[in-house]
């Protein structure tokens, strides 16, 4: 049996951005973030550089021409 992460906030960015503060903040209240430094990176590559050697963070994975981009 596999366990999947619930999502929690379903938003305009790419679903494979992730972030420390995605997880630290897992279950907090809205607005009631502990962390968010601002780190990011993509599940798909598992670096800082998206599919098509960009850098991943939450403007830039929000660009839905982005070939990599995944609703």
């Amino acid at each position: 049996m596999s366990q999947e992460l619930e999502v929690i906030q379903q938003g305009p960015r790419c679903r494979s951005l992730l972030s420390k503060g995605m997880y630290i903040n897992h279950g907090l209240p809205p607005g009631k973030e502990v962390a968010g430094d601002g780190n990011f990176w993509c599940g798909q590559t598992q670096r800082v550089f998206g599919p098509d050697d960009k850098v991943c963070d939450g403007d830039r994975c929000a660009d839905t021409s982005r070939p990599c981009y995944e609703a």
